[in-house]
């Protein structure tokens, strides 16, 4: 999920990640960076933009980049959302800051944070789990730990290997197809595969945060998702 980002005085359009799963902002910072747009923008300073002010980390294990055309300079994150509602309308593309919302639009359940960051809980196999939601991972449905993804996925399934990149490195990821879940859970979405990632720091961000894993954007990306960070709540639009 890429949000555009204007300059003054430039007539150019950037791209930063629009990433839930980080409790911190970066401008890229890399060796292979764009030195007269760093020019530009001092590291670690405060940024103004239309969905509330932002404070960039450097990020030097990331380079400014260019992809399908646009360039992308650096990753927001959930430090921007606090006391905010905002609703991902993935199907149409588009990332609305609310005022208030009439809940009676939406399926509503309770939301967590952990350092800033959206958890929802899933009961899978008859136990209650914590992930993170996050929008940085829009090809998962769930991506946890080696052990956990023994356990869930469906054993006859076929094994898939991706190679992703995350934070500048490239590493595997292990898809197959999960073993049957409550239909209640995450309401009422399909969540078809699961997946590990072949980086052991992983297992221990997750460790680290609390939870058995991350959720990604692929449940959702037919609908309207609200994360009210205000009242700690997620909601579906009907």
């Amino acid at each position: 999920m890429h949000i555009p980002v204007l300059f003054e005085n430039d007539d150019k359009t950037y791209y930063f990640q629009f990433d839930t799963g980080a409790n911190k902002s970066y401008l890229y910072t890399g060796p292979n960076s764009d030195k007269g747009l760093l020019k530009k923008i001092k590291t670690k300073v405060h940024l103004s933009t239309s969905i509330g002010d932002i404070v960039l980390n450097p990020a030097k294990s990331n380079s400014t980049y260019i992809k399908d055309n646009k360039t992308f300079i650096g990753t927001i994150g959930s430090d921007i959302l606090q006391n905010s509602i905002v609703e991902i309308d993935f199907l149409n593309q588009r990332l609305a800051v609310l005022k208030e919302y009439d809940s009676k639009e939406y399926s509503m359940q309770s939301m967590s944070l952990t350092k800033g960051r959206p958890i929802i809980q899933l009961n899978i196999q008859g136990e209650n789990h914590t992930f993170l939601f996050d929008t940085g991972s829009s090809m998962f449905d769930i991506w946890t730990s080696k052990q956990l993804w023994e356990k869930w996925r469906e054993q006859k399934s076929e094994i898939n290997a991706f190679p992703i990149s995350s934070w500048g490195k490239i590493n595997n990821a292990y898809r197959t197809d999960i073993s049957e879940i409550p239909a209640n859970n995450l309401f009422g979405q399909n969540i078809e595969f699961v997946w590990y990632n072949s980086k052991k720091s992983f297992e221990n961000t997750f460790k680290n945060a609390g939870v058995s894993g991350v959720i990604g954007n692929r449940p959702f990306l037919k609908h309207k998702l609200l994360l009210d960070f205000k009242n700690k709540l997620i909601g579906l639009k009907k």
